[in-house]
């Protein structure tokens, strides 16, 4: 095992594999809660990736709901590889079996049609992979075939590098395999599920074997392209370097939590503390977690990608694990194996790895002073106030304002924060307008006043709880309570001052809020003369229905007056009348 110094780390590429599309960026922060090193910068309110900190898992990838995420494509260098004149190989990962298991055959007939002349699969490489692993795994190792673990440790966990297995990845493997069986200027293009591939194929100790790298994504991207139609292809074979020794039927498991510990003849299932597979970022970076004086385990096969790499943010689309998983053990079980010829010596294949301890600013100290600084600023130096609710995308208000510190994040990110700062705007805004501000219950009684209203009306909040009309004419409240309007205007004379006033309900709160305005020493404009005329029509309207409503009345108890006037004078005429006779 090759463990190169800090001072070699300059060789190594900075490596964009993934990216941000920042007009699909929506502040939901999801990235962030999701990336297990936290490798996402937000500035301004948009996500970005720190390449010295990502790991190239693509977690980011698969969380991101509205796709603004994504793996930065390949596909034109691999275009001008096959457009070249070169021989160009292709090495298919094993997960390519969980795309489609009505499509699996149909794809070696697809890629010789883009013009690859020669078409692998890297489980040859995870063969070799899996038996140099067993020739160099001591008691507390740690497998090495998922690139984004190996980027962890070496990032992150450097007291861990000296128990990784000295093995490269299958990719390397294979892609060295195929330069050995059919000559070094055989370009390879290795075709995955894996972000972190790319970076690994651009580490300068890699690029002998591997001379580009696609997902299945881009892949199916360039069949649209060339307007190739798998369903319609007769079904093709694998070419074999027959570098790799016996049945490569295990070695088609690698992509399933697992598969490699089953390759190595060690599976586990899951009840063997010393043999132990863990799949998902969660279960990955809890074990890295650990102190390593108390763990006691053989070999341990970690993969970053929930599930395995049938879970990989390169798939065509994010389909159901469980089908993937059987498409996978379903096509090592019934695949054939090769019995040709060996193109080459296995002996000839180097396997050995460089690990590269890299030095981040997440090893950067923060002063406590630096915290508590951003503490202040977001009100929460009472530890009561540090919610830790999780929703800026941080485990704990306090990682929140390291990241703050380390120009990762933004003290906005915190909803609890800008909610108060919201509020504390509001309240501030109702305080110092020279509009009057009353906020009354249901009932109609007085729950608030600005300032403002107390210079208006001369009082003060001891008359708080008592009703509206204790200070003036209730009427518009009542009848905007008693309507199923939510707001009004009129012109008032209280105390002989004019006043506009607007009122609006809050009917799910059960409040009533009045702004009243002093006019009398304004000009008019044409909006408030016409709630002058609209206000005059109305009260005109009322005083006439008013008027016809008593006209009628009187008119009514007239006629019924004047009935009995005349029934009455009718029976004493009468009576009159009789005494003569």
């Amino acid at each position: 095992m090759k463990i190169i110094e800090n001072s070699m780390q300059e060789s190594i590429a900075v490596c964009k594999v993934i990216d941000t599309n920042v007009a699909h960026c929506q502040d939901c922060y999801r990235c962030v809660r999701a990336c297990p090193v936290k490798a996402i910068r937000i500035t301004n309110g948009q996500a970005h990736i720190e390449q010295e900190l990502c790991i190239h898992c693509g977690t980011c990838v698969r969380q991101c709901p509205k796709k603004a995420k994504y793996i930065v494509s390949t596909l034109d260098s691999v275009k001008e590889l096959l457009a070249s004149g070169r021989t160009v190989a292709a090495s298919i990962a094993p997960s390519f079996a969980a795309i489609d298991p009505a499509l699996i055959h149909k794809i070696p007939t697809a890629l010789r049609l883009l013009g690859f002349s020669r078409v692998s699969e890297t489980a040859e490489g995870a063969k070799l992979v899996a038996d140099s692993s067993l020739e160099c795994g001591a008691k507390g190792s740690i497998c090495t075939a998922c690139p984004a673990v190996v980027s962890y440790v070496e990032k992150y966990h450097h007291e861990a590098l000296s128990r990784m297995i000295p093995v490269v990845s299958p990719m390397v493997a294979h892609g060295r395999m195929i330069k050995e069986a059919f000559g070094e200027d055989c370009a390879v293009v290795f075709i995955g599920p894996c972000a972190a591939k790319k970076a690994e194929a651009a580490r300068p100790e890699n690029r002998d074997a591997i001379d580009a790298v696609i997902t299945f994504s881009e892949l199916f991207d360039l069949f649209e392209e060339k307007k190739i139609d798998l369903h319609s292809l007769p079904d093709g074979s694998f070419d074999f370097t027959g570098l790799a020794d016996g049945d490569l039927k295990d070695a088609r498991l690698f992509p399933v939590d697992g598969g490699m510990l089953k390759t190595c003849g060690r599976a586990s299932d899951g009840t063997n503390a010393e043999v132990m597979s863990l799949s998902g970022a969660k279960q990955v970076t809890s074990f890295f977690d650990v102190d390593p004086k108390l763990l006691d385990f053989q070999l341990v096969e970690p993969l970053f990608c929930p599930g395995g790499c049938i879970d990989g943010p390169g798939f065509p689309e994010q389909g159901n694990i469980y089908y993937r998983k059987n498409a996978v053990i379903s096509y090592a079980a019934n695949a054939g194996e090769y019995t040709g010829e060996r193109h080459g010596k296995q002996e000839n294949i180097d396997v050995e790895p460089w690990f590269i301890p890299l030095e981040t600013r997440a090893d950067e100290p923060v002063s406590e002073e630096a915290i508590e600084l951003v503490f202040q600023k977001t009100g929460k130096t009472d530890p009561q106030n540090q919610l830790n609710c999780g929703a800026c995308g941080y485990s704990s208000c306090r990682e929140n304002a390291i990241a703050v510190v380390r120009n990762m994040a933004e003290p906005e990110m915190c909803i609890p924060y800008m909610r108060r700062l919201a509020q504390q705007r509001a309240d501030r805004i109702i305080e110092t307008t020279p509009t009057a501000v009353v906020i009354v219950d249901q009932d109609l009684k007085l729950i608030h006043m600005n300032p403002a209203f107390h210079k208006m009306f001369m009082c003060s909040n001891s008359i708080l709880g008592r009703h509206i009309s204790y200070i003036f004419d209730a009427r518009d409240f009542e009848a905007l309570a008693s309507s199923d309007k939510d707001e009004m205007e009129a012109i008032r004379t209280y105390y002989g001052t004019k006043y506009h006033i607007t009122l609006y309900a809050m009917r799910s709160e059960g409040q009533y809020v009045g702004m009243l305005t002093d006019i009398s020493r304004m000009k008019l404009d044409e909006g408030q003369m016409h709630i002058i005329e609209r206000q005059l029509l109305v009260n005109a309207r009322e005083l006439l229905e008013h008027q016809i409503s008593f006209s009628q009345e009187m008119a009514h108890q007239l006629g019924r007056n004047t009935a009995k006037t005349e029934e009455l004078v009718k029976r004493m005429l009468d009576l009159y009348e009789d005494r003569d006779l």
